[in-house]
């Protein structure tokens, strides 16, 4: 699939970004070849992420944002309930990451509701989600709410009240 300037994609671990340039450059003295220039959106911070042309790996991680009816139907799917808590924390945490990173948004939107409904547990017996845990929920919540924000035209916090709505969650922002 070929991306142009000005499209909003989803790029692995930085999330929702937009094609901001498409252009030769050169790294560390290396022959100029063409990269994507990708803008990650809804960051305070300005950061650009390139992917060379050339890389198939890294250039299979660009996908494009859902559309307003893969956004809608995904909402439509909530809660999603399609993976289990992982006692063991180091497996737990590599399992997450590679979720939020290479998963698919029914994927994440799984993770997402896993760990909430742990969360819930855990506050009823008056404790909290590790931090490990914590990151991982929000880093999950911030890449679905963002890329369902674009889809729909929204704000991402916009999102998050309309599937606290949806499935019931006491804090899904």
């Amino acid at each position: 699939m070929s991306f142009k300037i000005g499209d909003n994609i989803v790029y692995a671990g930085s999330g929702v970004c937009q094609i901001e340039d498409i252009k030769d450059m050169s790294f560390f003295k290396e022959k100029p070849q063409k990269y994507y220039v990708l803008k990650p959106l809804f960051v305070t911070r300005s950061q650009f992420v390139y992917v060379p042309f050339d890389n198939e790996e890294q250039v299979s991680r660009i996908r494009p944002v859902a559309s307003k009816k893969e956004a809608i139907a995904l909402i439509d799917k909530l809660p999603i309930d399609n993976c289990s808590w992982i006692e063991d924390r180091n497996e737990r945490k590599a399992t997450f990451t590679d979720i939020i990173v290479n998963g698919t948004r029914e994927d994440i939107a799984g993770l997402i509701n896993l760990i909430s409904r742990h969360a819930e547990k855990l506050s009823k017996e008056g404790k909290r989600l590790n931090a490990q845990d914590e990151k991982a929920l929000t880093d999950a919540k911030n890449r679905v709410n963002n890329e369902i924000a674009i889809a729909l035209d929204m704000e991402p916090d916009g999102v998050a009240d309309m599937i606290y709505e949806k499935i019931g969650l006491e804090d899904f922002a």
